[in-house]
């Protein structure tokens, strides 16, 4: 009993911690806590000025519809809202079709009921209002089994499904969120520091291995899944905010939409670079089980050689230079220097690769593997200079 009144205070704790942090962020300046308080004062705002108009215009049975759609056309985004707006009313007119047509023909009774809401869930399984879809039979049975299907009915409900629109979207444009480019900027631009790091660490573990020292203990599949991880939270929040300039009157459309196009393609350049990463990881950190006295060791269990290490690690810093000249997602302030940098690590390139040839008859067995590290290392250049001129289009 102690234990579980622990973990209700420990809930409760974290739970007016996490709602202080919100206020005090939202109090603070633009963000995301702010637009989800503001987002709970339009749908309080808009919710009562339906129920009021739909109390004085329309028929008492009918007035709860309007601040449910209200509340239910104010989404996180203007076009969302407008999206689920019209997919709703789509839906309350194939519902109330039905139930007319139902209750005009053959009446209100326990059949028609039953046949009435095999034909809404028939209908609502078809992808013609998406999220909406479900909100058929449920329009279809509250005009069916209260207005029994009547016009006199159905005209009401649908004038309050209409006014709780109207209002949902008119407190949404009223007061539409500002689109938060800069958020999602810096959150990229905090998803390339971290894979910045991780070339740079990589670096470091091929520095420690030509000294002989053990790079084992390193957990890189773990570090390369976080990365990938964060990519896939800086990807959501970018697809957030790439939706919340669509249609809206706070911000001109193209700059907005410009700079997170930026941060988009840098999201990807990042994701295919922790791929590379750990495949590159794997070939430096592996140690080959020693082989029985009674047969060779086979090729593909040979491991990066102490003097290819050395040559390597001086790539994976030039690399990790040109990633952090290219500064994405706004671009580099100096695009000749990135070019130089990127020109620095490929010339560094050919010469680990000529260096690794001219060595190849004397070990024969490491070849397979200096080659692997070797194409990860030009994939991971060529996904910077490919970056970088996508930047040079967006920006110009």
């Amino acid at each position: 009993m102690s234990e579980s009144k622990t973990r209700a205070v420990d809930w409760c704790r974290r739970r007016w911690h996490t709602t202080r942090t919100s206020l005090e962020d939202a109090v603070r300046g633009p963000g995301e806590a702010r637009d989800g308080v503001l987002l709970l004062v339009k749908g309080a705002a808009a919710a009562t000025v339906a129920w009021c108009l739909s109390s004085r215009l329309l028929p008492t049975n009918v007035t709860a519809f309007a601040p449910f759609t209200a509340l239910l056309a104010l989404q996180a985004t203007v076009y969302r809202s407008l999206w689920d707006s019209a997919q709703y009313l789509g839906a309350m007119a194939i519902g109330t079709a039905v139930a007319a047509g139902f209750g005009s023909t053959v009446g209100v009774h326990a059949w028609t009921l039953c046949v009435l809401v095999f034909v809404a869930l028939a209908v609502a399984r078809l992808p013609l209002l998406g999220g909406q879809s479900v909100q058929v039979p449920v329009v279809a049975l509250f005009a069916f089994a209260g207005g029994g299907g009547r016009v006199d009915y159905i005209g009401p409900l649908v004038a309050s499904a209409a006014i709780g629109v109207c209002c949902g979207l008119a407190a949404h444009f009223a007061f539409a969120p500002s689109p938060h480019t800069a958020t999602a900027r810096r959150r990229v631009e905090e998803l390339t520091a971290r894979a910045q790091a991780l070339l740079r660490d990589l670096a470091r573990t091929a520095e420690r291995k030509t000294a002989g020292e053990d790079v084992g203990e390193e957990d890189w599949p773990r570090r390369c899944e976080e990365l990938a991880a964060q990519a896939a939270d800086a990807r959501s929040l970018l697809e957030r905010e790439q939706e919340n300039t669509r249609l809206n009157p706070r911000r001109p459309w193209n700059s907005a939409q410009a700079s997170l196009q930026r941060c988009h393609e840098t999201i990807g350049m990042i994701e295919r670079i922790g791929t590379h990463v750990r495949s590159i990881a794997r070939a430096l950190t592996y140690e080959p089980r020693t082989p029985e006295p009674s047969g060779p060791r086979r090729s593909f269990e040979a491991s990066v050689s102490a003097d290819f290490a050395a040559s390597y690690a001086e790539l994976l810093h030039a690399t990790a230079e040109g990633l952090e000249h290219l500064a994405p997602p706004q671009g580099p302030n100096d695009p000749d220097r990135l070019r130089r940098r990127i020109q620095a690590a490929e010339r560094r390139y050919e010469e680990v690769v000529a260096t690794t040839r001219s060595d190849r008859p004397e070990q024969e067995g490491e070849w397979p593997v200096h080659g692997t590290v070797l194409v990860e290392a030009a994939r991971i250049l060529e996904e910077i200079r490919h970056t970088s001129d996508l930047v040079a289009d967006t920006r110009g």
